[in-house]
C-alpha cells in the first residue's frame, strides 16, 4: 500500500463517522456530519491525484478505490433513509446500478480492465453532492441534486454495459 491507498482507506474510514452524526436528530450533528462527509468526499480526488503524481497504483487501490466509493455513498444514503430526508427508491437506483456493474466485471474476460470514465467519476460527483444536500436540505436544491446523479446514474451504468459487455 502507498500513500494514496491510505487516502483511500480514510474515506472508508470516515463514512461510519458520517452516518453517526447523520443520524442524530439535531441539525447542529447534521452539519458536522456534512463537513466530514465533504473530507471524506474530497479522499476520492485527492487519492487519485496522488497516484497519478507519483506514478504508482496498486491492486489495492484500483481494487479499494471504487469500493470505497461505494461504501461512502451507500452508507450515506442508508442514513439519511433512516431519518426520513432520502427516499429508498433513490438510493435503490443507485445500487442497482452498482450491483449490476459489479456483475459486469465479474463477467469479463480475464485480463479485461473496466477503468472509471469520465462520466462515471461526474456519477460519483453528483452523488455526493446530493447526499450532502439531502443531510442538510430539502426542496428543490436537493431535488434538483438528485435528478442529476439518477441520470448520470443510470446513463453511465447504460454506458458501461454498452461498451464492456461481451459480444459473441
Amino acid at each position: 500500500m502507498n500513500v494514496a491507498d491510505y487516502v483511500t482507506l480514510s474515506r472508508v474510514l470516515l463514512t461510519p463517522v458520517v452516518i453517526a452524526f447523520w443520524l442524530q436528530p439535531s441539525a447542529a450533528w447534521h452539519w458536522i456530519g456534512l463537513i466530514i462527509f465533504i473530507v471524506a468526499g474530497l479522499t476520492d480526488f485527492i487519492d487519485g491525484k496522488l497516484a497519478r503524481h507519483l506514478t504508482h497504483t496498486t491492486r489495492v487501490g484500483s481494487y479499494l478505490d471504487p469500493l470505497a466509493d461505494k461504501i461512502l455513498v451507500l452508507g450515506a444514503g442508508l442514513a439519511l433513509i433512516a431519518t426520513g430526508r432520502l427516499s429508498a427508491w433513490l438510493l435503490f437506483i443507485v445500487l442497482l446500478r452498482e450491483l449490476a456493474i459489479t456483475g459486469l466485471r465479474s463477467v469479463l474476460p480475464a485480463g479485461t480492465t473496466m477503468a472509471a470514465s469520465y462520466p462515471a467519476k461526474w456519477k460519483t460527483t453528483s452523488q455526493l453532492f446530493a447526499l450532502g444536500a439531502s443531510a442538510v436540505l430539502s426542496g428543490w436544491v436537493a431535488d434538483g441534486l438528485w435528478a442529476v446523479a439518477i441520470i448520470l446514474t443510470m446513463w453511465t451504468g447504460w454506458e458501461y454495459f454498452y461498451h464492456y459487455w461481451p459480444k459473441n
